[in-house]
């Protein structure tokens, strides 16, 4: 079973400033490094087959529109399931990089471990934004 949890919680602000949240948005950015925007970044965990998800893990980088947003959260857990698929066959594997491809309800979805022993990092981006793979295998 997959941990899931809204994959674009409101974030708590520190101290009741509103002002700090994109400030920190903007310095971090979560997932495979891709030159693709609109785009949705996170670094899950690995247990054994299973896909754990860490709001504070994940970045959206780029223009979203709320329709977007609504979409990718409702695509969300079928995409984890893929990736879980996936390292049931070895197809994705803790203990070597390769880059993996997904489509899902007009979403792309690229995934690799980095030879990680324990973290799956993924990017989702709109698949109308990439013609092509942006470097992993479909």
């Amino acid at each position: 079973m997959t941990t899931t949890h809204n994959a674009f919680p409101a974030a708590p602000t520190e101290h009741g400033s509103e002002h700090q949240e994109p400030a920190q948005r903007a310095i971090i950015s979560w997932g495979l490094p891709r030159d693709i925007s609109p785009r949705f970044g996170a670094r899950l965990i690995q247990c054994r087959y299973r896909l754990d998800f860490l709001s504070d893990r994940a970045s959206l980088i780029g223009e979203w529109t709320e329709e977007a947003i609504d979409k990718l959260n409702n695509a969300f857990p079928a995409i984890i399931k893929q990736l879980e698929d996936k390292l049931l066959t070895g197809e994705l594997d803790a203990q070597r990089q390769h880059c993996i491809t997904l489509q899902h309800d007009g979403f792309t979805c690229e995934a690799d471990t980095l030879g990680s022993y324990g973290y799956v990092y993924i990017c989702i981006y709109p698949a109308k934004s990439m013609d092509t793979n942006h470097g992993c295998k479909a």
